[in-house]
């Protein structure tokens, strides 16, 4: 029961990242950088929940890999409200993007297993949006020309 809880609020975090993160994507080319700012700082919260199920899954004794999967996205997390947030540091210019980017994709990459290892009917949910925060990526770089936030 528990375990089904934990799996319901992790698919729930992963998905609602992707969307914030479409709303994101979309926001930019119109030029709501105000809106862009507001649901960033919502979505590092979603550290929170997903920092919350791993501890209870390594608790539970859970499969390692239920631990594992969420941690990039925790991590990710965490770097981003430092970078953006906290330090308001204009990165994404410097060699620091290669390896912020590949942590992101690797957490986004990590809550696809985890919800196709929980729930198939998750998992492609998941993959779904995923696809959906891809797309709103690939249109964001079309009408603006990068994919990352424009300098402040």
């Amino acid at each position: 029961m528990l375990n089904s809880i934990i799996d319901c609020t992790l698919f729930l975090a992963a998905n609602l990242y992707n969307l914030l993160m479409v709303a994101i994507f979309l926001s930019r080319p119109a030029g709501l950088a105000r809106l862009e700012h507001n649901l960033g700082l919502f979505a590092v919260t979603l550290a929170f929940p997903l920092l919350a199920g791993v501890v209870l899954n390594a608790g539970l004794g859970r499969d390692g890999w239920f631990i594992l999967l969420p941690v990039p996205l925790v991590i990710y997390l965490f770097v981003e409200w430092l970078l953006d947030y906290f330090l308001k540091l204009t990165f994404r210019n410097t060699r620091l993007l290669w390896p912020y980017l590949m942590l992101y994709y690797l957490g986004l990459l990590g809550m696809i297993g985890y919800t196709f290892m929980a729930d198939r009917f998750y998992g492609f949910v998941t993959l779904f949006t995923y696809f959906l925060n891809l797309f709103a990526t690939w249109y964001s770089y079309s009408k603006t020309g990068h994919t990352t936030a424009p300098k402040k």
